[in-house]
C-alpha cells in the first residue's frame, strides 16, 4: 500500500495577525485528543513567540517540545528547516501533518519553493495559510505594502477578528483580497478559529484488536523526546538549534460586551465527484492544476483504462501543486472518486468539470494523455 505524503501546510501572516491563536487552536482541536485525532508537528522559530498553551506543554528539550496529546512542536531556524523536516517524517515520528510557522524562518514564498521542491516522498505541500487581522487590514496595507505579495500566492486566506469590523467593512476587506487572489479560499472567523479538518483529513485510529495484532506500529502513542530525537540508526539527525525571536502575536480578547457576529466562522464546503467510468487524464490534471476558485485542497482517488496505468492512482491538489500515487485496488471497486475542499465552491461547475472529464470515445484511447498525472508521480 502506498503511503501519501504527509501535508506540509505554511502559516504566515503580519504581526498580531492571530498565527499563534490559529496554532494553538489547531493543536488542541485537531490533535489527537481532538476532532481531527492527527499527530501534528509544528515548526516554529521560537516557543516564547508562539507561546504555546501551557495546558499543552508535557515535556521540553533539545530544541522541541512534547505536546500531552501526542504532537510535537521543535523550534528552528532557517538553517535547520530540512534537518527539522527530516526529524519530524521519520517514521518513528508518526506524523501526520506538519505546520511551520513562517516568522522567523523565511518569507512564505522562500518556504513555498522550498517544500514544493523537495524531493522527499515522505511529505507534499499542505498550503500557504495566510492569517489578516481584520480590524488593521487597512493600516498594514498602506504601512507595509508587502503583504500584498504574500497574500496573492496564499492558498487559503482566514480573515481573522472579524468581531471587531462592521459587516460592511468585512465585505469591502473580503473584496480587496479576492482582487489580490481571485482563487484563494477565504475563511472569516474570530480567535482564529479554522475547522483542522480543512486543512488536513482526520486520522482514523485503528481499534483496540487491530493494535494488538499489528503491534506498537498500528495505534497513536505519545512520541518522546528521547524517541524523536535519538532514534538509533543511520538517519538519526542532529539536535535543532533554536532561533531568535523575531515576532509576537498578541490577539485581542473579547470581552462579553463586546460585539460579535452571529456565526464564529465560516463552514468550509465540499463537493463530492464519484464515477465509475475511466477518466480523461489530461482533463482530470487540468482540474488538479487549475482548481475552482475557492477550492483550498482537492483528494481523491482515480480510475484509468489505459495499458499500463489501470493502477488506483491517489491524488492530492493544494493551489495547483499536485501529488500523485499509485497502488493496487486489492479488490475494490474501480471507480473515481473525487472531493474539493474550500469555501464559496460553485458546485455545479465543480460537478461540470468533473462530469466532462469522464473519458468518452475520443479520449479512451489516449495513451499521451496519462502523462499529464504520471510526471506528478514521486521522483524515483
Amino acid at each position: 500500500m502506498s503511503r501519501v505524503g504527509v501535508p506540509v501546510v505554511v502559516v504566515a501572516g503580519f504581526l498580531g495577525s492571530g498565527k499563534t491563536t490559529l496554532l494553538n487552536h489547531l493543536l488542541r482541536e485537531g490533535g489527537r485528543d481532538g476532532s481531527v485525532g492527527a499527530r501534528i508537528g509544528v515548526l516554529v522559530n521560537d516557543f516564547g513567540a508562539v507561546n504555546i498553551d501551557a495546558m499543552l506543554v508535557a515535556g521540553q528539550a533539545d530544541g522541541a517540545v512534547s505536546l500531552a496529546n501526542g504532537c510535537m512542536c521543535c523550534s528552528v531556524d532557517r538553517d535547520g528547516l530540512d534537518a527539522a523536516l527530516s526529524t519530524l517524517l521519520r517514521p518513528s515520528a508518526r506524523i501526520d501533518a506538519i505546520v511551520i510557522e513562517a516568522s522567523g524562518i523565511a518569507e512564505p514564498r522562500a518556504l513555498i519553493r522550498m517544500v514544493t521542491g523537495s524531493n522527499d516522498p515522505r511529505m507534499r505541500y499542505g498550503g500557504l495559510v495566510y492569517v489578516v487581522d481584520a480590524a488593521m487590514f487597512a493600516r498594514t496595507r498602506h504601512e507595509h505594502p508587502e503583504i500584498d505579495l504574500h497574500i496573492a500566492v496564499a492558498d487559503l486566506v482566514v480573515i481573522n477578528k472579524i468581531d471587531l469590523v462592521e459587516p460592511d467593512a468585512l465585505d469591502d476587506i473580503r473584496m480587496v483580497l479576492r482582487e489580490l487572489n481571485p482563487t484563494a479560499a477565504q475563511i472569516s472567523v474570530i480567535d482564529a478559529r479554522v475547522d483542522p479538518a480543512m486543512l488536513f483529513d482526520p486520522v482514523v485510529a485503528p481499534d483496540a484488536d487491530a493494535s494488538d495484532s499489528a503491534g506498537d506500529d498500528a495505534g497513536p502513542v505519545q512520541l518522546t523526546l528521547d524517541a524523536l530525537f535519538h532514534d538509533p540508526g543511520p538517519r538519526d539527525s542532529e539536535p535543532l538549534d533554536c532561533g531568535t525571536a523575531d515576532e509576537h502575536d498578541h490577539d485581542h480578547e473579547h470581552g462579553p460586551g463586546e460585539h460579535c457576529h452571529r456565526h464564529l466562522h465560516d463552514e468550509f464546503t465540499s463537493v463530492e465527484f464519484t464515477s465509475t467510468a475511466p477518466m480523461d487524464p489530461r482533463r482530470l490534471a487540468r482540474f488538479l492544476e487549475r482548481p475552482p476558485v475557492g477550492c483550498y485542497r482537492i483528494k481523491g482517488v482515480a480510475h484509468f483504462d489505459l495499458p499500463g496505468h489501470r493502477q488506483r492512482h491517489i491524488v492530492h491538489g493544494v493551489g495547483g501543486f499536485v501529488e500523485v500515487r499509485r497502488d493496487s485496488w486489492a479488490g475494490q471497486v474501480r471507480q473515481t472518486s473525487i472531493v474539493a475542499i474550500g469555501t464559496g465552491i460553485d458546485r455545479d461547475e465543480v460537478l461540470s468539470v468533473l462530469t466532462a472529464a469522464v473519458a468518452d470515445d475520443a479520449t479512451a484511447d489516449d495513451e499521451h494523455g496519462i502523462l499529464h498525472i504520471t510526471r506528478h508521480l514521486p521522483a524515483r
